[in-house]
């Protein structure tokens, strides 16, 4: 006579280990930093960081990697005790890394502080090696050095194909394994799409971790050429609603904290906006319509990135959270609508009433 447990298939059997219930015995979510007080960077997970060739990403990684060390930088909170970063470099030269740890990292912390730079940070330069080697070395070293904080700069160097949509799944669940295992979370650096319409994930790889990351944080240098802007634009848990401004001092070529710029408010473009009043003062709305209308170009539909991209700059609207704003409104309004290609599943927007053409 078997028991009940032996007529149980071992795929379920497996399933079941995984279930979750209200007594299970799970570790509480842990975060390394807080940003305006908001904590982030979990551990055990994965976070993207994304934006445009020169857009200051480094210099945010820089900051994250001086603040592992440091109690508090800028805005940003060391939350445990002293991080040890893997900074796994794959992009830059060997001099450009030495040069970012000597004349950049050290100098963001104290003198005192300096001497725990090569105890806590193990930098490494990876570009003359292959995709498979670098894969290989990476997955070996997070569980040898035991980081807190690891900084894959850039992930899309330890695949061959970044729009292999399998290639990519691959990668990105090898990615979420290692940070479960080691107790760290795992930075992902990704550039955005070439476009200046469209600030999304570049390649199949940005698609997957943008379903998978804890957070996603856009860096962007603004028009005025001096400003740089960190935005969190995802997030699972705990939203981030400040952006982080700073700019490069030009005697110490450091990063320095600064203000939103004051431009930004003012210099909406007004086609797109319903005075309520006579001055540029007045109350106003946005004219959805024809913003959205706009952005579309007559067409029956285009990808959601690419209408974001261009209703931000035809709007000249920087902010981001300010776009999402204005989409959920004209989604409400029924202005447009959200839809899924039904051959490849990729997100597009249309005005209602435009059908589909298939």
């Amino acid at each position: 006579m078997t028991t009940y447990q032996e007529n149980i298939p071992p795929e379920v059997l497996k399933l079941l280990q995984h279930r979750i219930t209200e007594e299970s015995d799970i570790p509480q979510m842990e975060f390394l930093f807080k940003i305006f007080g908001v904590p982030c960077f979990p551990i055990r997970e994965l976070v993207a960081v994304a934006g445009k060739a020169k857009s200051g990403k480094t210099y945010f990684l820089s900051l994250l990697m001086a603040a592992s060390i440091k109690d508090h930088l800028m805005t940003i909170e060391r939350i445990p005790r002293p991080l040890k970063v893997l900074w796994y470099d794959t992009e830059q030269s060997e001099q450009s890394t030495q040069d970012i740890l000597v004349n950049r990292i050290s100098s963001l912390v104290s003198p005192d502080e300096r001497a725990a730079i090569a105890e806590h940070i193990n930098a490494f330069n990876v570009r003359l090696f292959s995709w498979e080697e670098r894969l290989e070395m990476f997955e070996q070293a997070i569980p040898c050095l035991k980081p807190d904080l690891v900084i894959l700069d850039g992930v899309r160097d330890l695949l061959s194909d970044i729009n292999d949509g399998k290639e990519a799944q691959r990668i990105t669940e090898q990615l979420m394994v290692l940070a479960q295992h080691n107790d760290c979370c795992i930075v992902c650096v990704l550039h955005q799409n070439k476009s200046d319409s469209d600030r999304n994930l570049r390649g199949w790889i940005g698609t997957e971790l943008t379903n998978k990351v804890f957070e996603v944080y856009s860096c962007e240098k603004l028009r005025d050429s001096k400003t740089f802007k960190v935005e969190q634009t995802h997030t699972r848990k705990f939203d981030l609603d400040q952006e982080l401004y700073y700019k490069i001092n030009r005697d110490s070529g450091l990063p320095e904290m600064s203000e939103k710029p004051l431009t930004q408010d003012k210099m909406f473009n007004r086609d797109y906006l319903i005075y309520h009043g006579d001055t540029p003062d007045s109350p106003y709305e946005w004219n959805l319509q024809k913003l959205f209308a706009d952005a579309l170009e007559g067409k029956p539909y285009k990808p959601y990135g690419v209408v974001m991209g261009i209703v931000m700059k035809l709007g000249k609207i920087q902010d981001a959270k300010l776009y999402y704003t204005l989409f959920n409104m004209a989604l409400e309004k029924k202005i447009v609508t959200k839809d899924a290609l039904p051959q490849t599943g990729q997100q597009v927007v249309r005005l209602c009433g435009n059908e589909l053409p298939f």
